[in-house]
């Protein structure tokens, strides 16, 4: 597919795994900043209302250790954080999750020209995502975990 005349433009989005029934949570945003951050902790948190813990596994983004996020964390210890060892990817289901989304959408895909309808589609192939959170887990390995719920 072609490479867009345009400026190279760029999407952010934060996403999270549900280990056990396999459903997944997306915040999209032009720039993933503490604020947007703390509001996808949020979406987590109103997800799982009756959740006494929720444990949320993240890598070593250097924003994830950014004092508003710790100061967030400290007041709403349900949420629980796991940090993986550095460059370990591979022990995150969530990047198979982007691999999902990279394979079904940006690969060759034809709306380099219009970044709005990227976008557009972009949200959508997230929301195919959360509509089978089975196909999901699968692709992702959760099978294969010995979660008890």
């Amino acid at each position: 597919m072609p490479w867009s005349h345009r400026s190279n433009t760029v999407v952010r989005a934060a996403a999270a795994l549900d280990a056990i029934r396999g459903d997944s949570h997306y915040l999209r945003a032009p720039k993933m900043t503490v604020l947007r951050l703390i509001e996808f902790y949020r979406q987590l948190l109103q997800a799982y209302p009756e959740a006494l813990l929720i444990y949320l596994i993240q890598d070593n983004w250097p924003v994830h250790f950014h004092e508003h996020i710790m100061e967030f964390l400290a007041q709403h210890p349900r949420l629980q954080i796991l940090r993986l060892p550095t460059y370990a990817p591979r022990l995150n289901p969530a990047e198979k999750l982007w691999r999902w989304t990279r394979q079904s959408l940006c690969h060759a895909h034809p709306y380099c020209h219009d970044f709005n309808e990227y976008k557009a589609q972009l949200s959508a192939c997230f929301a195919q995502a959360a509509l089978q959170p089975a196909t999901i887990r699968r692709y992702c390995g959760l099978d294969s975990l010995k979660i008890f719920s």
